[in-house]
């Protein structure tokens, strides 16, 4: 890319000169070889006088060619350069290619580990965005750093924060899912969150421990008075962690907390960037030098279900095709298209908790075991079409069983022994 800005900015001054020079000489060869051994000798001249160099005209005269020469070359360059990058502005980056650091602590989360919003995905299959990898097919590689194996090897708790006005009901619809990891059991034709699971808990370390096998409820808080305000930046997560391990919730080191912030809260990036992201809390005397890892999502409800809930809400228009919204298993749009995400993340934050465990591209923009897989819910899945799922007697669609009797819709995961994207193990 760099020859070919130099080779263009170079022509553009080389057509600059040719077109000064033939408002001053004649157009037919001979006159173009008279005029450059003319010119030819002129240099010559100037080169053995230095009286006339150092004339006062002469100084002019040189003085003018270069400055125009110089505003040429750089009116040249800022085209080229214009030119180029025009495309990229606005637009994420090639996976692979470097990224800019970020200019504040709170950029970062503009291209953490996160749940894509669909417009952002839907791109992966017209080659728009930087989640396509022309020549290269989804996978996975280990990057040798931990996993979440939980508390002996066996129990990953979550515990979780309600952040704003949720219902009772939708705290249940929540709790109910985070009991479906255990029970009830799969069949070929009963798929379960449980079964699901158990495609992330073939991941293992360096060590050979694999990723905790159980995922349990742990304590909850329900911070309903909105304590830091209705808009939040990215790094109040942590802070709404560490003030909830004061009003309850357990300090647990094999355990993950997961923040979930309703649909009147705005947050930084929400919609836009990110529908939920994952990263972790530094070790600090009030989480006994403990590093926590945390996952954060958002009820899109009111402010973006189109990006962040499809398909339970029709896609936002220019963000994908316009296909009618699927009718969501819980009676809830915006809760189900949370748990969606919540799905996504704590398999994103079991896999790869602190950046160097399981992903795809760029470590500082990671595609994650769900996120390789985004937008596929059930087989023969293409981007708009979620895939072949299941419908219950009230017509609403959803892809696994849950505890409770209830119903779920979940992304499909990397299966790594396979190869491929998955939703049952």
């Amino acid at each position: 890319m760099a020859a070919l800005d130099r080779s263009a900015s170079g022509s553009l001054y080389q057509r600059s000169s040719s077109m000064s020079k033939t408002e001053t000489s004649d157009t037919t060869p001979l006159g173009e070889a008279i005029l450059v051994k003319q010119a030819s000798q002129s240099r010559d001249r100037m080169r053995a006088s230095p009286e006339r160099t150092s004339s006062p005209r002469s100084e002019g005269a040189s003085a003018g060619v270069w400055y125009r020469n110089i505003v040429i070359g750089l009116v040249g360059t800022l085209l080229v350069v214009a030119v180029v990058t025009w495309p990229s502005f606005g637009s994420p980056a090639i996976p692979g290619e470097p990224v800019p650091a970020p200019a504040t602590e709170e950029d970062k989360w503009e291209s953490a580990s996160r749940a894509l919003p669909f417009h952002l995905y839907i791109r992966n299959a017209v080659g728009r965005s930087k989640f396509l990898v022309t020549d290269l097919v989804p996978d996975v590689t280990y990057h040798r750093g931990p996993i979440l194996t939980g508390d002996n090897r066996k129990v990953l708790k979550v515990h979780v924060i309600f952040y704003g006005a949720f219902t009772r009901a939708q705290k249940s619809i929540v709790t109910s899912f985070l009991q479906s990891f255990t029970a009830p059991k799969s069949s070929r034709s009963f798929p379960t969150v449980a079964s699901w699971w158990a495609i992330v808990t073939k991941y293992k370390n360096s060590r050979g421990a694999s990723v905790a096998p159980t995922v349990t409820l742990g304590t909850q808080v329900h911070d309903w008075k909105y304590s830091l305000t209705k808009s939040l930046k990215q790094g109040d997560m942590e802070k709404i962690v560490t003030s909830s391990l004061k009003k309850g919730l357990a300090l647990d080191p094999a355990g993950v907390y997961l923040v979930l912030t309703s649909d009147d809260v705005n947050v930084q990036g929400f919609c836009s960037s990110q529908c939920g992201t994952h990263s972790s809390i530094r070790p600090s005397p009030l989480t006994r030098k403990t590093r926590l890892p945390y996952v954060w999502v958002g009820n899109s409800a009111k402010m973006c279900g189109g990006y962040c809930a499809w398909p339970f809400f029709k896609a936002a228009y220019g963000a994908g095709p316009q296909t009618s919204a699927l009718k969501s298993p819980n009676g809830d749009a915006g809760i189900d298209g949370m748990l969606i995400n919540v799905a996504a993340m704590l398999a994103g934050t079991a896999t790869n908790p602190y950046g160097n465990g399981y992903f795809q591209g760029d470590a500082r923009d990671p595609l994650e075991i769900a996120g390789v897989c985004a937008g596929i819910y059930g087989k023969n899945s293409y981007p708009g079409y979620p895939g072949e799922l299941l419908k219950d007697s009230r017509g609403a669609s959803f892809n696994m069983y849950g505890a409770n009797r209830r119903k779920f819709f979940l992304p499909w995961v990397w299966n790594l022994s396979k190869k491929e994207c998955a939703g049952q193990a």
